[in-house]
């Protein structure tokens, strides 16, 4: 998969052993900090990526969102409202990791610190 190679080259990012799906998720803790999710939201926004790549960096921006918020940070605070603004305005690309992050079925106390967020962003598009 090249375009993870290309995006872990550009962000100076760890490849890891293997090309799973899941490699934003396995991330060492040391890139998911404020300082790392600002720079993920920077190359989202600032870069020609490929779709594919856009998908990546959503995925690695919620699940160090997520991060955050589980250590306390507020979901008002500016990056992570950023984060979520980029969520909503491109939720045609995203309704897989909406679907994922929103557990629907699953009461909130069994969730990630994220879906109550995730859950809101669905209530407002489906409000659209």
């Amino acid at each position: 998969m090249w375009e993870l190679k290309q995006l872990c080259n550009d962000l100076h990012l760890p490849l890891g052993d293997k090309f799973t799906q899941d490699w934003a998720y396995e991330l060492p803790d040391q890139y998911r900090t404020q300082t790392w999710l600002d720079k993920y939201l920077y190359a989202y926004v600032n870069s020609t990526y490929s779709k594919l790549q856009k998908h990546i960096l959503m995925t690695l921006l919620l699940d160090v969102t997520n991060d955050l918020l589980s250590s306390g940070m507020s979901a008002s605070s500016p990056k992570i409202s950023q984060v979520l603004a980029l969520l909503f305005h491109n939720h045609d690309d995203y309704m897989d990791l909406i679907d994922y992050w929103s557990l629907s079925d699953e009461p909130i106390e069994d969730c990630f610190a994220l879906t109550p967020e995730i859950r809101k962003l669905k209530r407002r598009l489906n409000n659209k």
